[in-house]
């Protein structure tokens, strides 16, 4: 009985899925375990609070598969304007605490949230709703792009001014693929992305963080200086070779890596699982978007072919990203990678949007249609 019912679903996702969660949590305890020990006298202190995350997570990842995704469609756009109430009581409020210069999280006791991975999912939500419905007024204005453009921007700027530069790059520039392709010509969006970067890189300018980042991302490309989270990442990396030093085995993760078991766990891999270990992670990722955009051209409907294709590039962009980063290939943005990473939000919106995608397969069995990439030309 418990068969039949997992095989109503992408068991092939969930497969995927479920291996990426159980590296993560082997990797998270290898590198954590030294500073737990450090500071908590156990071995065992962050690994513990990451099962538990973990095990909520699942529990909403397995309630959400079982829930028709037309109602998060819905609600969407309540959802978008929550989001948009949190990222700002983040900017207007003396009560919430400054974390390294940021103003990124909600604090509720032991539990952090952090409102723009709400934000991203939701924009997501609203994207492929409004977009996907056939009587929706938006899509046959003249310039309805520009008015998607700006309720973009509307989230997005607060995210940037927490300050967030990186959230807030990828956070629009997943959202801009979506719309190109749900059939938007590129001409609006590419003039849109330059009058965005404009601004950004402004801002990131006159922001002494963000641009001690981008300067040091430079003079490493020109070879004349790494700072130290790439030096030691990329050390990692060489000391891995091709086959890794074994598990547990890192040096890195001894007060050398700075955030070894949260944004710079995939250089943890290289050390100890080596170059094919860490291309193994990557080719899981290329498999996940392999499934989901199967999944999402399979769609019922055009509303949820947008927001499968969403979902899928949302959790594999940040994967690349984050190992482009590690790898010097990126500027450091802070972000986690999906499924490995230690932390709490990034990890329960992204298995929230698996078991969307999964109740997305399991409505491909009842109504199917094929909505092959840049054939559906929703805006004309």
């Amino acid at each position: 009985m418990i068969q039949e019912k997992i095989l109503k679903y992408d068991f092939w996702l969930l497969f995927l899925v479920l291996s990426l969660l159980t590296c993560g949590v082997i990797m998270v305890y290898s590198a954590s375990s030294f500073k737990a020990r450090e500071l908590f006298n156990s071995n065992y202190y962050y690994l513990f609070r990451h099962v538990v995350k973990v095990v909520l997570a699942l529990t909403v990842m397995f309630l959400l598969m079982r829930i028709n995704y037309h109602l998060w469609l819905k609600i969407s756009p309540w959802m978008v304007l929550a989001s948009l109430v949190l990222l700002l009581f983040l900017l207007i409020s003396p009560s919430v605490e400054v974390i390294r210069g940021s103003r990124r999280w909600l604090v509720l006791g032991p539990l952090k949230f952090q409102p723009s991975e709400m934000a991203r999912f939701s924009l997501i939500l609203f994207l492929a709703s409004s977009i996907g419905r056939k009587d929706s007024l938006i899509k046959r204005m003249r310039h309805s792009a520009w008015i998607y453009f700006g309720i973009i921007l509307i989230v997005v700027v607060p995210i940037l001014l927490q300050p967030d530069v990186g959230t807030a790059i990828l956070t629009m520039g997943i959202l801009l693929l979506l719309i190109f392709i749900a059939g938007q010509s590129l001409l609006p969006i590419l003039t849109f992305s330059l009058l965005s970067l404009s601004f950004f890189a402004t801002y990131a300018y006159f922001n002494p963080e963000a641009k001690r980042r981008i300067l040091e991302f430079i003079l490493a490309m020109r070879g004349q200086k790494l700072s130290w989270q790439t030096l030691q990442s990329i050390i990692a990396f060489s000391n891995g070779g091709i086959s890794g030093l074994g598990f547990g085995s890192s040096t890195q993760k001894f007060n050398f890596l700075p955030d070894p078991f949260t944004d710079f766990i995939y250089a943890i891999v290289g050390e100890e699982l080596g170059f094919l270990g860490a291309l193994g992670i990557l080719v899981i990722f290329w498999l996940i978007l392999w499934r989901g955009l199967q999944i999402a051209q399979n769609a019922p409907d055009v509303a949820g072919f947008l927001l499968g294709v969403g979902i899928t590039l949302n959790i594999v962009v940040y994967a690349l990203v984050n190992a482009g980063v590690v790898v010097n290939i990126f500027p450091t943005t802070g972000i986690p990678m999906p499924f490995l990473s230690y932390g709490g939000s990034a990890l329960l919106m992204n298995l929230a949007g698996i078991g969307i995608l999964l109740n997305i397969s399991r409505q491909n069995q009842m109504k199917k249609g094929v909505y092959p990439v840049r054939n559906f030309m929703a805006f004309k």
